[in-house]
Formats: structure tokens, C-alpha cells, sequence
């Protein structure tokens, strides 16, 4: 018996032991071998390198220092929230917002321009000057503006979010002069991963953690911890088994995969997205006419429709889908539907930007969502027209 219980131990033993050095020493030695061949313990990513920052350093401590640092914190409401955080290349202050200069330099006579968004906004992939809040500002300065300018981007809020953001500052005692929205991409990116429209940025994931912390989620708690601790073993245990070891997700509640959005009408998906988003604007526009501000909605460009498209951006449009061809008719669907809405075709207080770089030849966008930071400066440049033209009628009613 002895015999066989030492046996038994060294078996169990020796199994752990390769499952602890498989999940782990795995990891291990490839940070070793990235700080040798790197500098850094993390592999720079094909973002970081992407053509469209023309050779440029900066980008690979910069995808360093965002990927290890950057985080967000549960927040009421709107689901979660930037952690403040100061670094070489991001900052983002006690309020979770990413900087602005010259925000607070401007002044208590100036032009108050709160800029809503998600991560496009917030300015991944850029440095603290090159978000496009940070262009606009300098733009509207260098024409003898005298603004400021906070960036509320957040990283995947979509416009229901900000909606509510902008609710909850207002309730606060929040009184800006012009409220600033940037969207369109995580609005098709919702639908894409959920089939339906108006939902969250990975909302199988935040369904699948909602309670854990109950004592009724207890084994799904256990589950997930072991899932998130061996994740290489779990995958292995279910290519060879076919059971499902999915942890805390509950069945069918997974982000929709590529034959399920192939099924679906993507026409009527795309009506009820946009009839969303107009819903959210006749929101704002109420707010806006009962707290004095001054709204406008821009609907931002996608990779999908740049018709000269680099290696890079090849590679990004087709990431994370099995079919990219699905997913260009699925955003063209959304777009068409944007601009036949009755509420945003030929409003004053819409801009269409979806076209702004269909023809441009130079590479712009670093990965499925975002831009580099010549993309955030002309995409700045084309909203500086617009808002330079609400300024007065902002300063009339702040008067």
C-alpha cells in the first residue's frame, strides 16, 4: 500500500510539475528571451510596428508602457472607468481622463468643450499631445480660440455610455459650453461580437463575471480561477475531451461567432444600431437645450471603407473575424443606415466623417480601430471647421 501511494505521489507529482512548467516556465522563459532580444519583457506587437508610424521608435516603449499600466476600475452606470495613471507617454489624471494640455491653463473665461468617445478618443496609439482632443485644442489655440478642452474618451464606451457620462456630470454641476461626440466604431464593433444592437464592449465577459463573488457563483468562481490559472492545460483537456470548460460562462451566452452573424440580418441589425445611436442624440439634444450647451455628433472614419489599404492595415481589417467580408458588409450596412436617418442626415448638428480617409493612400490606421497620430491630427483638422463655427453661438449663450 505504501508502495502504491508513493507511487501514485510521484505520478501526481511528476504530472504537476509539467503542468506547472507548461503554463509557467513557457511564460518565463519568453520574457527572458524578449528582454535579451528587446529590452522589454513583453514581445513588441504588430501595432507597435505598424506602417502607418513610418519607422518611428517611440511606439514600442509606448505599447510597453499602455499595455502594462493602463487599467480600468469598475465605475457606476457606465460599466467601468480609466485608472489614473502618469507615465512617460500617457497620463491620465486623478479624474481617469486622459491629458489635455492646456485645459486647466486656459482660464475661467473660456470656451468649455467637454469630447466624449471611446479609446479612438481617449488616444490609443497616440502620445499625450496626439489624441485628437489634444489636436483640436492646439488647432483651435493656434487660430486665437481661447478654449479648453477636456478628453472624456474612454476605452471602449460606446455612445450610450457617454450619453450617460454626460447625464452624470451635468447632475455634478458640470456647465460646458459645447458637448463633442466621436463615434461609429464601437457601435458596429457590438453588434459584430453580440448581434444586437446598443450593448457593451465584451459583454459575455462582463455576464459571465457578474456575482462571482456570491456564494450561489462559488464553483463557478472556482471554475474560472482554475481556467485563468492554467489556461494551456484547460485548452488542451478540451481539444482531447470536447467538454466544455468554459468556466463561469453560462451556455449560450458567448460573444456571437462568425456563422451566427452570417445568419443574421445584418440590414435590420444595422437599422436598430443607428436607431439607437438617434435615440442617445435626441437625448443630448434635450440636455443641451436645457443646460445651455452646444452639441455635435461626429460619426468617425473605419478601416473597412479606405479603399488603398497597406499590408498592416490588410492584416488589421481582417483581425479577429474568420470572414472580413462579412464584417465590411455589416459596417457598410451601419453606415448606409447612419446616413439615411432621418434624425442625422442633413442635421445641423451631425458631421459624417466615415469617408475622411477612403482615398487616402498612406497608411493610418495601426490596428482594427485605431489611428496613428497623423490619423487622430487629420481627423482633428476636419472637425476644427465645425466647431470654430459653434464658438460664437457658444460664447452668446455662456453670456
Amino acid at each position: 500500500m505504501i508502495r502504491f501511494v508513493t507511487a501514485l505521489w510521484n505520478v501526481v507529482g511528476l504530472l504537476l510539475l509539467v503542468v506547472l512548467a507548461a503554463e509557467f516556465g513557457v511564460d518565463a522563459l519568453r520574457r527572458g528571451l524578449r528582454r535579451l532580444r528587446h529590452g522589454t519583457a513583453s514581445k513588441p506587437s504588430r501595432t507597435a510596428r505598424a506602417d502607418a508610424y513610418q519607422g518611428a521608435e517611440w511606439p514600442i516603449p509606448y505599447f510597453d508602457e499602455f499595455n502594462r499600466h493602463v487599467r480600468v476600475d469598475y465605475a457606476p452606470y457606465v460599466g467601468w472607468w480609466l485608472r489614473p495613471f502618469r507615465g512617460h507617454y500617457v497620463t491620465i489624471d486623478e479624474r481617469g481622463l486622459r491629458d489635455t494640455p492646456g485645459e486647466h491653463e486656459a482660464g475661467p473665461g473660456a470656451t468649455r468643450i467637454l469630447c466624449f468617445g471611446g479609446s479612438t478618443m481617449m488616444g490609443m496609439g497616440a502620445r499625450d499631445d496626439h489624441t485628437i482632443a489634444a489636436e483640436l485644442a492646439q488647432r483651435l489655440r493656434a487660430a486665437g480660440n481661447t478654449v479648453s478642452v477636456t478628453n472624456l474618451g474612454q476605452l471602449g464606451h460606446n455612445n450610450t455610455q457617454e450619453t450617460l457620462t454626460l447625464q452624470r456630470l451635468l447632475k455634478q454641476g458640470e456647465r460646458p459650453d459645447l458637448v463633442l461626440f466621436y463615434d461609429g466604431v464601437n457601435e458596429m464593433i457590438c453588434v459584430e461580437h453580440t448581434g444586437l444592437p446598443d450593448r457593451v464592449m465584451f459583454e459575455a465577459s462582463r455576464r459571465a463575471e457578474f456575482n462571482l463573488l456570491f456564494t450561489d457563483r462559488r464553483a463557478a468562481l472556482l471554475q474560472g480561477a482554475a481556467i485563468s490559472l492554467f489556461p494551456r492545460t484547460v485548452r488542451r483537456l478540451r481539444e482531447w475531451t470536447g467538454l466544455p470548460l468554459r468556466g463561469p460562462l453560462p451556455g449560450g451566452a458567448a460573444d456571437l461567432d462568425t456563422a451566427d452573424l452570417a445568419a443574421a440580418d445584418l440590414a435590420s441589425l444595422a437599422q436598430q444600431a443607428v436607431e439607437a445611436y438617434a435615440g442617445n442624440l435626441r437625448l443630448v439634444r434635450l440636455l443641451g437645450q436645457s443646460y445651455g450647451f452646444r452639441p455635435i455628433f461626429f460619426w468617425q472614419p473605419v478601416i473597412t471603407t479606405k479603399r488603398v489599404k497597406s499590408a498592416d492595415e490588410l492584416f488589421f481589417e481582417a483581425e479577429f473575424i474568420s470572414d472580413v467580408t462579412l464584417r465590411r458588409r455589416l459596417f457598410d450596412a451601419v453606415i448606409a443606415a447612419y446616413r439615411r436617418h432621418p434624425e442625422i442626415a442633413g442635421a445641423p448638428d451631425t458631421v459624417d466623417l466615415s469617408q475622411l480617409f477612403d482615398e487616402h493612400a498612406a497608411p493610418l490606421y495601426i490596428d482594427l480601430y485605431h489611428l496613428s497620430e497623423a490619423g487622430n491630427a487629420a481627423v482633428a483638422a476636419a472637425m476644427q471647421p465645425v466647431v470654430t463655427a459653434l464658438l460664437p453661438a457658444c460664447r452668446a449663450t455662456a453670456e
